[in-house]
């Protein structure tokens, strides 16, 4: 296995990275996106990268050799995201935000030559060189089809919610959703051929409190577990149309506990799993040996040769570079989830950078967390945000290219995607600011992960059951104890919930039937439904602990962006909101519903879905 080691060259502005700290009482200004990863482009020539900076709304062009970058500055809350490089050297950026495609003429000028808007919130980008169109993937489920080199869109296919990055393979289309991991197959007239996940693995082992003494025998082995797949951060083609590969995440469901460590488990690792999953050209899947070892796997790049893969784990800020053969024929072969030597950080594993550099800290500890990754010939360059900076590693040097914007941090992001010492972060669960849509057992009983977007400090208290009156509270509870993260700085505790609360709600899509909508609203507000009862205000909650025949009083959630919730209901017992009317939504307990025809429902999602 290779291993690249680093050298640090110094540039004006690096020293700035050490002042992680604000004075004690004053939290500062809050800072920054939650972290997508995915957002750098090394252009066909392998000499220029364009990165998407969404902290900023910005972008760069940048020479990775001689250093020479621009700055293209976005509207206000764009939040670029994917990059796509299309036959004729244009760049498209995808504006996650900003709802449209941003075009450039080239990755060397970075000039803005067209904005066209496609949808609430675009993801994943490729473009199709047998017809000269970029698609784009959109959160809210439409695939958009624009011709590379201008115009309006020559195709809208709605498909599912949470779509994520979309590659060509010859004729077809594959799309992935995000929390799911499906992957979703299409022919050229855009019928769906095929559906699948990636397959679950054999794990052995509880997860949840560990021995209290480490000479004490080990709980139980449990040979039923099984991980899962989750969370699909990042799915790229391989080179030569050898298939695809993703990296992605694992949920090992087991009972979880809520003391000290409580979401621990004996293997090193908490409920959650970095993983990685080939999709052969054939369509069929094999879960590969983990790679990285360290909590959000968020990006992940291969030469164009070949020969190389690169993983960046930003809980654990680390990047993980193994041979191409090395990883796609390995195998996941359960047990407690091994993967290669030395991932996460140990020595001869292929792990950059864990040098000492500048001040005598880890170098990653300087620039802050990295997100994406990719290669320029066998070069691997890396961005860090926080700088921010590109990183590129030669062959026996490290060249850290200052991007021209200030520095940036904020204590609470850079909590919120912490690797604790149970190998998970508050991002793990709450991916992009969101939910990995998964039911979790818990001592206390069965839960599903709560949405965090949408304007969160205005809904305390918080959890199910509102015995979590405000965010620090929270933290010393979650964070502190049962993730055994130790304890935050004050920085921290005054930021998290300010960063948190400016994360939208999910965007919801447009209508397809916009009477259907209207009918939905009148239902909605209707005394005889009663649903305003509860579900009132900007925020449609209450915030009232209330029983509504689902089992024991819980807090009244919001239902802004609540069609991007799935599964619903505390317990998740209803897979759609259609759903939620059936045998385990409370009956009449939780709004008068019971005499509603079919019609009457299917209008009253469709007002629900518009939210």
């Amino acid at each position: 296995m290779s291993r690249i080691t680093s050298i640090v060259v110094l540039l004006g502005g690096v020293a700035a990275c050490s002042e992680h700290s604000t004075p004690p009482g004053d939290p500062g200004a809050t800072w920054g996106v939650p972290v997508t990863g995915g957002t750098l482009l090394v252009s066909h020539d392998q000499r220029h990268a364009v990165v998407a900076d969404p902290d900023r709304d910005m972008l760069y062009a940048v020479d990775l050799y001689n250093g020479s970058k621009v700055a293209i500055p976005l509207q206000a809350n764009d939040e670029p995201g994917r990059v796509i490089e299309d036959g004729a050297g244009r760049i498209h950026v995808a504006l996650r935000r900003g709802g449209a495609i941003v075009t450039l003429a080239d990755a060397v000028s970075g000039e803005i030559i067209g904005r066209r808007p496609v949808c609430a919130d675009p993801r994943g980008l490729a473009w199709d060189s047998a017809t000269d169109l970029i698609h784009v993937a959109c959160m809210t489920g439409e695939l958009v089809s624009i011709p590379a080199a201008g115009g309006d869109a020559v195709r809208n296919l709605r498909l599912d919610r949470d779509l994520r990055d979309v590659m060509v393979s010859g004729t077809q289309l594959i799309v992935t959703r995000f929390r799911t991991a499906e992957v979703i197959t299409l022919d050229a007239t855009g019928a769906i051929v095929s559906r699948a996940n990636p397959p679950a693995v054999p794990r052995l082992g509880g997860i949840g409190e560990p021995p209290p003494d480490p000479t004490m025998p080990p709980p139980p082995i449990d040979p039923g577990l099984a991980g899962n797949a989750s969370i699909a951060w990042r799915t790229i083609s391989m080179p030569n149309g050898g298939g695809m590969l993703m990296t992605h995440q694992r949920q090992v469901q087991s009972t979880l506990s809520e003391t000290e460590g409580g979401y621990g488990g004996m293997c090193g690792d908490g409920p959650i799993e970095d993983a990685l999953t080939l999709r052969n050209a054939d369509g069929t899947f094999r879960a590969l040996a983990r790679m990285a070892h360290g909590s959000l796997p968020v990006d992940i790049a291969i030469t164009t040769a070949g020969d190389q893969v690169a993983v960046v784990s930003a809980g654990s800020q680390s990047i993980t570079v193994l041979p191409t053969n090395t990883v796609v024929q390995s195998e996941d072969d359960g047990g407690c989830g091994g993967g290669f030597p030395g991932g996460g950080g140990e020595d001869g594993g292929g792990v950059v950078p864990d040098d000492v550099g500048l001040l005598g800290l880890p170098i990653q500890d300087h620039l802050g967390i990295p997100t994406s990754v990719a290669f320029a010939n066998s070069d691997l360059v890396v961005f860090y945000p926080e700088m921010p900076a590109v990183v590129v590693h030669f062959a026996d040097t490290m060249h850290v290219i200052q991007l021209p914007a200030d520095f940036g941090y904020d204590a609470g992001r850079a909590l919120f995607h912490q690797q604790t010492q149970v190998g998970i972060a508050c991002a793990s669960c709450h991916p992009e600011g969101h939910n990995d849509g998964l039911v979790w057992t818990f001592e206390e009983g069965v839960r599903r992960t709560q949405d965090l977007g949408g304007n969160l400090l205005q809904r305390a208290p918080f959890h199910w059951t509102g015995d979590m009156t405000d965010i620090p509270t929270l933290m010393e509870n979650v964070f502190s104890v049962r993730m055994a993260g130790g304890e935050p700085s004050d920085s921290a505790k005054q930021m998290l919930g300010p960063f948190l609360d400016r994360i939208p709600a999910p965007a919801a899509p447009p209508p397809l039937d916009a009477a259907a909508v209207a009918r939905g609203e009148t239902i909605f507000e209707s005394q005889a439904t009663g649903c305003t009862t509860c579900h009132n205000g900007a925020l449609l909650t209450n915030k009232t602990i209330i029983n509504v025949g689902t089992g024991q009083p819980f807090k009244v959630p919001s239902l802004i962006g609540v069609g991007g919730r799935a599964p619903f209901l505390h317990d998740g017992c209803a897979a759609t909101l259609a759903d939620r009317f059936g045998t385990c939504g409370g009956g009449d307990l939780h709004g008068h519903t019971s005499t509603l025809t079919a019609g009457d429902q299917s209008d009253l999602v469709a007002f629900l879905n518009s939210l």
